[in-house]
């Protein structure tokens, strides 16, 4: 008789996802909304922090590893590492900064050059819509 044991953590199929954007657009904010479901008002850079969690997808348990990384500059050099891990990435913007919006272009190039993959699951993510009276 078979029995419905809970899989372990390393039978599960990972999915790595990647955060990216440019720094104070809400990348950490919106990673710790999905984790723990707290909102973080207080800015702090990130250089780069993992979260991994279980999720249901199409019916099936999977852990879902999110990578959340930093939007400075002074980072883009270990990028390209990154990068070639991730399966999905999300593209996160602010709506109250046009310049976080143009940079997503070049986030979409710099991924793409990695991945040689004009396929790769993107998203673009428009954050801070609380803020819409500073939208710009």
């Amino acid at each position: 008789m078979a029995t419905n044991k809970p899989k372990s953590q390393n039978s599960l199929a990972l999915h790595k996802v990647i955060m990216v954007g440019s720094g104070g657009v809400g990348k950490s904010a919106l990673t710790l909304q999905f984790m723990y479901d707290e909102f973080v008002e207080d800015y702090e850079p990130t250089k780069a922090d993992s979260y991994r969690k279980r999720v249901v997808l199409d019916g099936e348990e999977v852990q879902i590893d999110i990578l959340d990384t930093a939007g400075q500059e002074d980072y883009a050099a270990i990028r390209d590492n990154y990068f070639r891990s991730g399966e999905g990435f999300l593209c996160v913007f602010s709506i109250t900064e046009l310049e976080s919006f143009a940079a997503t272009a070049d986030f979409r190039e710099q991924i793409l050059r990695v991945k040689e993959d004009e396929n790769v699951p993107f998203l673009l993510v428009g954050n801070k819509s609380d803020l819409e009276d500073r939208r710009q």
